[in-house]
């Protein structure tokens, strides 16, 4: 399941309107739609405010499958949620395509080994 797919999940589950998390949260339903339906991808920020929201991990939010809550993908999580740096290149990197995060890859590959 994608963000949206799972974030609307959640929602219905606690039998929430679009509305009212919008209300709770301080954004508009109309931004609450868009990350439901895909048309808006959210920066970790973003995951981490709706994750504090539904007391879930923001991995669960990010899985696509619910009951995957892999140790690494939840490791990973926490060291973004802590990190600045981490989570700017985390939001970097999902705006690019494969060929980008391939060469990014190899960026990173060759600095960690200096």
């Amino acid at each position: 399941m994608t963000f949206g797919e799972n974030l609307r999940a959640l929602r219905i589950q606690r039998h929430f309107s679009q509305q009212k998390v919008a209300d709770d949260l301080g954004y508009s339903q109309s931004s609450i739609a868009s990350y439901e339906n895909g048309l808006r991808n959210p920066t970790f920020e973003i995951i981490r405010r709706f994750a504090e929201y539904f007391h879930v991990s923001p991995a669960m939010l990010m899985s696509s499958d619910q009951a995957y809550m892999g140790d690494d993908a939840v490791s990973v999580a926490e060291i973004i949620g802590t990190n600045p740096k981490q989570k700017e290149l985390f939001d970097i990197t999902k705006s690019l395509n494969d060929r980008s995060l391939d060469a990014l890859i190899a960026v990173a590959s060759a600095l960690a080994e200096k």
